[in-house]
């Protein structure tokens, strides 16, 4: 499926069939949450409004799809609002317990006690909006948006001199739109029918309602151009006309472009194959805050080649990064198709994370908000698919850490392309065992990841860092032996003030894989 855009000349038709078109789809939701069915609507509204069947069945469909979104939209806020209270309830406690065993509290300490008070406070109204979301029935959703319907009650403040201006705003806010469902016949389908002209020229064909052809005729003629791209948008719309796929069609005005009316087209094109293959190899993508690393890797699973892609999202517009994303993915995909071997990337969900972001540092939450992994998912998704590339989807458990233990220090890499490795040889299904002096004789018989969950928590625990890890035999080995001699074989000191501590004694044993195996309760 495909989408083609083009912008269009303004008619005095547009403007009235998209007010009245939105208003009548704003009273079949009202409707639909009062009871009635989708085919109900469809039926009584061809009569009561004076439609045709099509534009009654393209109203009760988007009717049913906007209810379907806010039903959604209700589902993910109760878990969003409940990850919320779930996270600040927890750190509330942790603060209570903390400050309670103190006796002479300093200023910090004081600081923690007067905003618990608050936190407390923002969890009573979290837990009220989440007792509201669950007891409503009605799903709520304002046309036109919240901001601009709050205006006039501010008016002098958003720039209106009285009510009148506002309201034609706001009437035009919520109208300037219409759609229609395509169909497989001439033209792609019923009430709006899509030509080809001559060169890059088209037009569509729109069949007004019976209640506007009293006054603008019976059909409106929008001509419009689509030329040939990298993307095919030209073809891909030949390819949908000639073969009489559905085309559905969406007519809307942009106030934030000068009010310029545009047409989008939505089809279906013939499906590109997949042209890749595992046996050339896979290339790895590990997607971070401000770069992308990748790693080509062959099909015995030795490296080949490697790269960074380094970008910049605070100070830029979502539209530029939108730009941004693409050329990015634009450059993996041509890698890919030089190669002719697969893409590999991580299924990674931050819903959750991002829920509890208030909880966390700033430096987190910065990071956080920064990684638009979605955004870069979907625009590899389409790139791929319109190239015959494969794209595949693995679980981002202990990529780094199997990374930086197994790939870092043998290949000389760093952590970003160690875990597009790991990646790229986890999509192609091959061994991630830990190195032997790392597991415990009863893992054997388990999964490698239980060896690896406990490495990750213990170099976590320990606060190593990453380039400590190049010789991660000697940085653990030097962990164990310094809580040994302090009589301690599950350290909880710092990585950092333990070696400070070992540069005193000077005492430096050579590494003992074994050693470590036995003292670690690996």
């Amino acid at each position: 499926m495909i989408g083609v855009e083009a912008k269009i000349k303004d008619h005095p038709a547009l403007n009235v069939l998209g007010n009245q078109y939105e208003s009548i789809r704003r009273t079949g939701l009202n409707d639909l949450q009062r009871g009635m069915s989708e085919i109900a609507i469809e039926k009584s509204y061809q009569s009561r409004f004076n439609l045709q069947w099509a534009w009654a069945d393209a109203i009760a469909t988007e009717v049913k799809q906007t209810y379907s979104q806010l039903s959604t939209a209700k589902k993910l806020n109760i878990a969003r609002i409940t990850e919320q209270i779930r996270k600040k309830t927890k750190r509330a406690k942790s603060i209570f317990k903390s400050l309670s065993k103190v006796k002479n509290p300093t200023v910090k300490q004081k600081n923690q006690a007067s905003g618990l008070k608050s936190k407390l406070l923002k969890i009573e109204s979290l837990k009220k909006q989440w007792e509201q979301l669950e007891s409503s029935q009605k799903l709520h959703i304002c046309f036109g948006s919240k901001k601009l319907f709050n205006a006039q009650y501010h008016l002098k403040e958003n720039g209106y001199s009285n009510h009148e201006e506002w309201l034609h705003d706001w009437r035009k806010k919520r109208g300037g739109r219409f759609f229609c469902v395509g169909k497989s016949q001439h033209g792609g389908g019923t009430m709006i029918k899509i030509f080809h002209v001559n060169g890059d020229d088209f037009k569509a064909v729109v069949t007004l309602p019976r209640f506007m052809q009293s006054e603008h005729g019976k059909t409106l003629e929008i001509p419009f151009q689509v030329a040939e791209c990298r993307r095919r948008r030209k073809s891909s719309l030949l390819y949908a006309i000639e073969t009489q796929k559905p085309i559905t069609v969406q007519i809307f005005r942009r106030e934030h472009k000068s009010d310029n009316w545009y047409i989008h087209l939505t089809t279906y094109v013939q499906e590109i194959p997949v042209t890749t293959s595992f046996d050339n190899g896979c290339i790895g993508v590990d997607f971070n805050r401000d770069s992308v690393e990748w790693a080509y890797v062959l099909s015995d699973g030795n490296i080949k080649e490697r790269g960074k892609i380094s970008f910049k999202w605070k100070g830029f517009s979502s539209g530029q990064r939108q730009v941004m994303m693409r050329n990015l993915v634009v450059k993996l995909s041509d890698l890919a198709f030089d190669y002719q071997c697969p893409i590999a990337i991580e299924s990674l969900d931050f819903s959750k994370r991002k829920a509890s972001m208030s909880e966390a540092s700033k430096a987190y939450n910065l990071m956080l908000s920064n990684l638009s992994t979605s955004t870069f998912r979907e625009a590899l998704f389409s790139r791929c698919k319109r190239y015959g590339i494969g794209l595949h989807k693995v679980n981002p458990a202990f990529t780094s850490v199997i990374g930086m233990i197994k790939f870092m220090p043998r290949y000389g890499l760093n952590s970003g392309t160690a875990a597009a490795m790991t990646i790229a040889r986890r999509a192609m299904g091959m061994s991630e065992r830990a190195p032997q002096c790392l597991v415990k004789p009863e893992d054997l018989a388990r999964h490698s990841w239980t060896t690896w969950n406990r490495v990750a928590r213990y170099l976590k625990s320990n606060k190593v860092r990453r380039s400590k890890l190049f010789d991660w035999m000697k940085t653990l080995e030097e962990i164990v032996l310094v809580g040994s001699d302090a009589g301690e074989t599950d350290s909880t000191p710092s990585l950092a003030s333990k070696q400070s501590n070992r540069q005193k004694t000077g005492n430096s044993p050579s590494p003992d894989p074994k050693y470590v195996q036995l003292c670690l309760g690996f």
